[in-house]
Order: C-alpha cells, then structure tokens, then sequence
C-alpha cells in the first residue's frame, strides 16, 4: 500500500495477510534522518494499523541515511546517497540495533534490502551486501529467534535475478538469511512469466544447496498500469500471477500496490477497482483449498489447476492464455464463478479465455453448529 492509508483513504476492505514496509517513509534515511537522531512516527503509525488489523509486517532495509552514505550520484532512487553502502558499518549496527528495539514484537519478517542488483537502490559490491545483511542477521536473531529473516530481493527478467543470486549464495550470502525473495514482475509483463522467475531462483537455491528454504515474491504485479494491453485484463493478469505463484511453491506474494494509482492498482478514490474485486475473489477460491498437483497447460494454451476441500468438493481453475474458446467440463462440475463474483450453473459448456474461471461441484454442507443436538 501507498501513504494515503495514513490520511483520508480507508484501510483496504480486501483480506490480507501482512503489509511490506516499503515507500512509507520508512527507510533508514527517513527513521535516523541524523546520526542518533530518530523519527519514528511513520513506522509506529503503519506498526499500528498492522496491529489494530491483525496483519504482520515485513519491514524492508534500503535507502542509506544520508549523513551515513559513502557516495553520492544522480542514479540513486530515492536521495543522491540513499544507494550507497554506509562508509562506517558502526552506524548500520546501531541503527539496525535501534530499530529491533523500537519495533520489538511488532515486526516478524525482515527483508535485507530491496531490490540490490539494480543501482537505483544498491551501487555497492556484494560482498559489502553480504556483510550488512550478516550483521543485520546477527543483530534482529539475538533479539528474536523466531524472526524471519529474507535476502535482498532482486528484479528483472529471469536470467538477471538468477545472476544475481548465485553473486550473492556465492559470496556467503545464503548463511545468513531464513527465505529467498525475488521481485515477480515479468518482462514482457506477461502473468504466466513469472514461473520464469521462480524457476530461476529454484535453480540458484538448488546449486547451492539450499532448496529447503522458503522463496517469498515480495513485489510483484503487472506493473505501470500502462503496460496492460487493456484495463480490463486487470482481473485476469492478478488471477493468473497468483494461482501460478500459489502452484509452483511460492510461500508469500506481496501485491504492489493496493492504492498506488499508477502501478498494479487495486484501489481508487473512486472505489475499489475490477482488479480488486478479482482479488477478493482470488481469495475466496483458494484460502483453504489444497492443489491437487501443479498447474498444467496443455497444447492449446489452455491452463488448469485442479483443487479439493474437505467434505469432497472439487475445483478446477481454468483459463486459456492465447484464445476465447467453448470448453466442456467432466461432469462433477455442476456450477462456475467468474472474478466478479457471479456464480452460474453449467449448461454442458463454458468459455474460457483470458480471465480464469472457477469451475466446482456442489459446497459441502456446513457442520452444525448446536453439537448438543448432534449427540441427541
């Protein structure tokens, strides 16, 4: 989400499970704007909204101090410095210390900074990387065991993030970290590219001998709402990226942005957009579902992941990521909803096409709720 969560704009009517502390204000430079001199009224007001909403939060490193930076250059994304690695890795520690303690019990995840193999947030090597990352582990692990601690996150098309991963695994980086992230935007911005991606980083974790941990997409969407085709392959783009993130393994996808106006909008002063909706719906299809196997793509470019629920229901998401076409379910499947969340009975076929589907058997009734009566 963008800043306006703190002004007039209400908090998302989506369900969620964590916010990502990034573009709030919430760098280094905008926490210690002077050495040993704090400003924590941004981070304590999102700390807040997270508690009073039950949400958790991951907190992302980036953006140097100013008076604590080694450099400065045009490049950089947020101030001339903010890009460049600290010149006294003292300054890092105690800022790093400061804020695991301020935060103590309100922040769980820690990503170790964002986006590090592009030079708009990181112009340092990686070796310098790895050790602000180890001692950033050091410190937030000798303050809280159970905090999960992420590498610096990475973008671009998939050859890049793998280069970049294997730089940093390579120079000792995989030691200190608890989940691999990566950044799921696609180039061209195609959804079903970002198996791509996870395919790159798979195979990084692999060589490296660390295929057990978990991979986190920690900003991912289409991108500019510009590089849509169409505003109204919202919906569609949104499904796709995250059932196929959710079949190929990966354990946490942070959207960007709900609000932001100009890139993966989800939500307007004017309400909440088609792309939301489709989320909300997104949500309803898989929280609580098992994938019976990954999703799969026959010749046709017809896509399907098969799901289950207790009680034996059966869903089929279906789309085709080429063509519009009439597609004829097995017989169990009696019902269908589209991403606007109208439900419609099967009548022998359906079409499918760009925006995924939701084909399934009948709900399983819901247990009583008087247990008393059941044992009378």
């Amino acid at each position: 989400m963008n800043t306006g969560i703190l002004g007039s704009q209400p908090w998302p009517a989506a369900p969620f499970g964590g916010i990502r502390l990034w573009d709030l204000h919430t760098t280094w430079n905008d926490l210690e704007p002077a050495k040993g001199v704090y400003d924590w009224s941004n981070l304590d007001a999102y700390l807040g909204l997270a508690q009073s909403h039950n949400v958790d939060v991951l907190y992302t490193f980036g953006g140097t101090a100013n008076w604590a930076a080694s450099g400065s250059g045009a490049q950089c994304g947020y101030t001339p410095e903010s890009c460049y690695p600290p010149s006294d890795i003292a300054d890092w520690d105690q800022f790093v210390s400061a804020l695991v303690a301020h935060s103590a019990g309100r922040i769980k995840y820690w990503e170790l900074w964002n986006e590090a193999n592009t030079p708009k947030y990181w112009t340092g090597n990686v070796a310098t990387l790895v050790v602000l990352a180890q001692h950033a582990y050091n410190i937030i692990k000798a303050a809280d065991r159970t905090a999960v601690i992420l590498c610096p996150s990475s973008t671009g098309p998939a050859a890049e993030v793998g280069t970049f991963l294997n730089g940093y695994f390579t120079a000792g980086g995989s030691v200190s970290m608890d989940a691999v992230a990566f950044h799921g935007y696609t180039y061209p911005s195609v959804p079903e590219g970002v198996l791509d991606l996870v395919a790159a980083v798979e195979e990084s974790m692999a060589s490296h001998g660390i295929t057990g941990k978990p991979v986190w997409d920690t900003e991912g969407s289409w991108g500019l709402d510009s590089s849509l085709a169409s505003q109204a392959d919202g919906p569609g783009y949104l499904a796709r990226q995250s059932v196929l993130q959710w079949s190929s393994g990966v354990s946490r996808f942070y959207w960007y942005a709900w609000n932001n106006g100009s890139w993966g909008t989800l939500w307007l002063s004017s309400g909440i957009q088609p792309a939301g909706v489709a989320y909300n719906q997104i949500y309803d299809w898989i929280e609580g579902a098992t994938l019976s196997s990954r999703c799969t793509m026959t010749s046709d470019s017809t896509w399907t992941c098969m799901l289950t629920r207790p009680g034996g229901y059966q869903g089929l998401i279906i789309w085709n990521s080429a063509t519009t076409e009439s597609y004829t379910p097995a017989s169990q499947y009696t019902q269908y909803s589209d991403l606007a969340g109208t439900s419609t009975r099967v009548n022998k076929t359906v079409v499918i096409g760009y925006n995924p589907i939701l084909l399934s058997t009948p709900e399983p009734p819901a247990p009583p709720t008087n247990l008393d009566s059941v044992t009378r």
